[in-house]
Formats: C-alpha cells, sequence, structure tokens
C-alpha cells in the first residue's frame, strides 16, 4: 500500500504542477497585446494621478486629481489645468494642496451628450499659447472628453488624420466607454478648417516626431 499511495501523491502533484503551467494558456482566450505604438500617449505613474499619460512635452493627460495629485502636477511642472467637468469644480482640491497660485485652472464646462464647438475651440485657444504649457487634460475618468479633446488636438496640432487619432483614443487603453459614440461621431464630422480659424490658428502646427508613421 505505501509504494501505491507514494505513486498516488506523486500523481498528485504531477497534475497540479500541469494545471499551473496550463493556467496562462487558459486565461481569457485573448491574443496578447501587441506592443504599445510609440506615438501612442505614453502612460505614467504619479501619486494622485489616476490614468495619467504623456500626450506630448506640451499635453499630458488623466483622470480627476486628487489632492496629492495636484501637489504632483506642481512637481511635474505643468503650467495650466484644464478640467472638463461640467458640475465639478477643481479649486476645492487646489486649495487644499496650497498650489492655487502655481497652476492656471480653466474650466471647460463640457457636455458629454452634446459637445460644442465653443467648447473645443476653448481648449484649442490654451494649447495654441505656449506660454501655458506644459497642460494637464481631465476630466473624471479621464477617458472619453478627455480622449475627444485629445483627438483634436492631435489633429490640429500634431498633422494627424481622424481615424489615427480615433484609434489612440478608442485603443489606447484610456477606458474609452462605447455608450459614448457621439463624441467619435462628432470627431468624424467636425470642421478642423473651420475649429482652427475660431480658435485663431491659421495653420496646423505639426511636430514631426509625434505625427504617427504613415
Amino acid at each position: 500500500m505505501g509504494s501505491v499511495e507514494r505513486r498516488a501523491g506523486r500523481g498528485s502533484l504531477l497534475l497540479a504542477l500541469l494545471l499551473v503551467l496550463a493556467a496562462p494558456a487558459a486565461g481569457t482566450g485573448e491574443q496578447p497585446r501587441a506592443a504599445r505604438p510609440a506615438h501612442w500617449a505614453q502612460p505614467l505613474e504619479r501619486p494622485g494621478l489616476p490614468n495619467l499619460h504623456r500626450v506630448s512635452p506640451a499635453l499630458y493627460r488623466g483622470a480627476q486629481p486628487e489632492v496629492e495629485g495636484f501637489r504632483a502636477l506642481v512637481e511635474m511642472g505643468i503650467m495650466t489645468v484644464v478640467n472638463l467637468r461640467q458640475l465639478h469644480s477643481d479649486s476645492d482640491e487646489m486649495k487644499q494642496a496650497g498650489v492655487s497660485d502655481k497652476l492656471e485652472y480653466v474650466h471647460i464646462r463640457f457636455n458629454t451628450f452634446h459637445p460644442e464647438d465653443e467648447d473645443v475651440v476653448a481648449f484649442l485657444k490654451v494649447m495654441a499659447d505656449p506660454s501655458r504649457h506644459p497642460v494637464f487634460l481631465h476630466c473624471k475618468h479621464g477617458a472619453d472628453r478627455t480622449g475627444m479633446m485629445t483627438a483634436i488636438y492631435r489633429i490640429v496640432f500634431q498633422g494627424w488624420s481622424k481615424q489615427q487619432a480615433l484609434e489612440e483614443m478608442t485603443r489606447g487603453g484610456f477606458g474609452f466607454h462605447k455608450v459614448w459614440q457621439n463624441l467619435l461621431r462628432y470627431l468624424r464630422r467636425a470642421d478642423i478648417n473651420s475649429l482652427r480659424k475660431q480658435a485663431g490658428i491659421d495653420t496646423a502646427k505639426t511636430t514631426p516626431d509625434t505625427r504617427p508613421p504613415r
């Protein structure tokens, strides 16, 4: 009986080992992700700054900062904070963080259900002024409103096509919610030349090192 028990024990250990080795392969059935394109916004880790990404030297994006996040923005050298939330102001958090006098604050009350040209133009005017850079752009989740405005920035200032900007917006790992198809429709239908003119930008200012490969 002893030898039988030992063999049974070895068999159980072997089975357990095989299950452990097979677990990653079973997973969810998803294919391994390809390496993140270098021209897409790159993720960063900073305290109190969820969903933080560097879009370009002039623009960073993320979700609603916590109090310590506003201090981190100052440490990063951010000059301007653009808040796209319709109802929530950053004023209290900035006061608690003691940075109200260190950051310019721009509140664009973006209605996710009804994106308006005037809100886009207000953001473009901020990005057209190098003295206000670098800019930190956020909404609540840093995914949908922030994603659409970032896509506009890519098109207007960096010469991306609408399709290239849409791909980064929806597949870049920012947490885009598919329910907001109206944001994608706005972007597809947007008159980019008209937006440039309204923002006082005569021609697109491109930075070749951040343009996607053609």
